[in-house]
């Protein structure tokens, strides 16, 4: 196999240690602001350069994630941050937005940028957006054939994700924490309410991604690093999972005693995952962490075992009545004491057990042998600090009024059309696509076919304007009035400025409060005024037409190209609210419809030329009232 990275995750400094000493080529954390995972140990900003030293005098590379959205407000602090770890000798810098690829790569000769997967980079067509960039952390969506043939077409070098959990939603689409919550999954807090309950299951809780055996797949495909997940885990994950992959990496097979620890640290069982296109990864009946079963309790005491346990492990056990813990005390094979139990035998367990009751492994002492990690050459950085300068932003506006409508049946978009909708836009892959009549919409997240046949239906049409969902897709397309989709995540002036050089008018975060939006001074994008905002946008198997939580609150589920969207439960609607907009010199405004068509159009209509309207109940103003944390 040829070279491939070991990248492990640090959530504090015992995580680091254990990477470390586990064997990773290169770790990765976050500081106290503007990393995915801030509920995290992380690490403080005065000890950043003490973390890289520590690193490179160990030959491991250093990789700091700055990988949510940043407000206005925040760019300044932002800018300074990877100021600082240029100076510290960063290796990478891991972002999200791909309007500060160039700026950094510009300012900072010498660091690499990495790419986030929640940049939504889904096709070979983000290749050019992203030829400035070092590195690309492709989808967890992607198989091994994606992987090569991204590979191929770009030439960009591509990190992967081998362990860990998985996002039920595309990673850089869900808004499901921030619209119940106010905690943004893109800005580090998530609250995971894909772990609760939804129709009296945990139909929203996936298990851990596991690659171990089939790294050299991955390899072949052109991955140039395997990632693991799991900042928020424990330094006992961190060196177990490290351990795994550093030995199966060498080797070429897995350790089965170091991935016998990797699951006592922390297991919700696991699957191989999209990659080796295994799309059911949810296990509806729990959503933490489970231990590994063991087997159930027979006559006399006796247990089958399904795998290896030893005197002094840790169990749970599973009763009718509830779940409690204990220790094994003794084990009896043949009448005889032993101190471990191995796989296929029956034998009995000195534990606080019943006939019947099902046994679990929840922790135990360390299975894998020591491992000897080659002594590596020192990193030697040295760079002059930095400073940068953002760019200026100019005051910009637009001069006429829009109303933006999504329709999601011809009917629809005729009677859209009819209420007096400035563009009305249809998905441009359905069979009854009435040319000549709408403008296509692109849906998001599109692999490399359908994002090469949105192309080429797009040239077919040559309409008028594009509404899409893709960001490759929409980076390949001239000459169109061109709006990309909420998905993209215009966040700043700095992203809205970039897309409109490129000739694309951004429809702005929905995650942005009114006031937020009123300080921008580049005003040329276009707002989500009024719809079921889609909170989760999933590729995986996802059965169920509603989801209703343990608040009673029921979220429909819609079809659209080849993935379904869990929708909010309430419907968006600014309805006056726009005319604050308004003021502030935005004018565009996005109606997503699926329902009450011609009525919602002409009331907005009467809104934006200036018309009373009665108060309209049984709607949110969702992030706008408060923004986001």
């Amino acid at each position: 196999m040829a070279y491939i990275e070991l990248l492990s995750p640090a959530g504090g400094w015992d995580a680091l240690k254990a990477a470390i000493e586990e064997g990773a080529d290169a770790v990765y954390f976050g500081l106290g602001r503007f990393n995915a995972r801030m509920r995290a140990d992380n690490f403080s900003d005065s000890e950043l350069g003490t973390v890289v030293r520590y690193c490179h005098e160990r030959g491991v590379r250093a990789y700091l994630a700055l990988n949510t959205l940043v407000k206005n407000s925040e760019l300044k602090d932002y800018f300074e941050i990877i100021g600082n770890a240029y100076a510290e000798g960063i290796d990478a810098v891991i972002i999200q937005e791909i309007s500060f690829v160039h700026l950094i790569k510009e300012k900072f000769p010498g660091m690499e940028v990495h790419v986030s997967t929640q940049a939504g980079v889904f096709n070979s067509y983000c290749g050019e957006l992203l030829k400035d960039a070092d590195r690309i952390i492709l989808p967890r969506e992607f198989t091994v054939s994606m992987l090569r043939e991204f590979t191929n077409k770009t030439k960009i070098p591509v990190e992967v994700f081998v362990q860990g959990a998985l996002c039920f939603c595309v990673s850089g689409q869900c808004l499901m924490s921030s619209f119940l919550g106010g905690r943004s999954a893109n800005r580090g807090l998530c609250a995971q309410p894909c772990r609760k309950k939804y129709n009296k299951k945990y139909l929203l809780s996936t298990r851990d991604l596991c690659t171990a055996g089939r790294i050299a797949a991955l390899a072949d495909a052109g991955a140039s690093s395997l990632k693991i997940e799991g900042r928020l885990r424990s330094a006992d994950y961190t060196g177990a999972a490290t351990a795994v992959y550093r030995r199966a990496i060498d080797s070429g097979v897995v350790d089965d005693d170091a991935l016998m620890d990797l699951k006592l640290a922390f297991s919700r069982e696991y699957t191989s995952g999209a990659v080796f296109k295994e799309y059911d990864v949810v296990t509806p009946d729990a959503a933490g962490k489970r231990g590994i079963y063991i087997g159930r309790v027979g006559k006399e005491g006796m247990v089958k075992l399904e795998v290896e346990v030893r005197t002094g492990d840790g169990i749970g056990i599973v009763t009718k009545k509830g779940v409690h813990g204990d220790i094994i005390r003794e084990i009896m094979h043949n009448n005889r004491k032993a101190d471990f139990g191995l796989k296929g035998q029956t034998v009995e367990l000195r534990v606080n057990a019943h006939e019947g009751d099902e046994l679990v492994l929840t922790s135990g002492v360390k299975r894998r042998k020591p491992y000897l990690i080659p002594v590596r050459q020192k990193i030697e950085v040295k760079r002059k600090p930095e400073k940068i300068t953002l760019p200026e932003i100019n005051t910009q506006r637009f001069s006429s009024v829009k109303l933006l409508v999504k329709t999601y049946s011809v009917k629809d978009a005729h009677s859209a059309l009819d209420a007096g909708a400035d563009r009305v836009y249809y998905d441009v892959f359905s069979k009854d696509y009435p040319k000549g009549e709408v403008n296509p919409y692109v849906p998001r997240c599109l692999f490399e076919w359908n994002a090469k046949k949105a192309v080429e239906l797009i040239y077919e049409i040559n309409p008028e304007s594009v509404l899409c969902g893709d960001l490759g897709v929409a980076s390949q397309l001239g000459g169109f009035e061109f709006y990309p989709d909420t998905s993209c995540n215009a966040f700043n002036d700095i992203d809205v400025s970039y897309y409109n050089r490129r000739g694309l008018i951004p429809v702005i975060s929905p995650e942005i409060s009114f006031r937020e939006l009123d300080e921008f001074r580049d005003k040329r994008f276009a707002v989500y005024a009024h719809g079921r905002i889609p909170l989760m946008t999933t590729k995986y198997v996802l059965d169920e037409d509603t989801l209703t939580d343990e608040m009673n609150y029921t979220f429909p589920v819609r079809n659209e190209s080849d993935y379904r969207q869990v929708l909010n439960s309430v419907p968006l609607g600014l309805y006056g609210s726009t005319l604050r907009l308004m003021k502030t010199g935005i004018t565009h405004f996005l109606l997503d419809l699926d329902e009450n068509v011609f009525e919602t159009v002409s009331t907005y209509k009467k809104i934006l030329n200036g018309e009373k309207i009665k108060k309209q109940e049984g709607y949110t103003l969702g992030n706008y009232r408060e923004g986001v944390i």
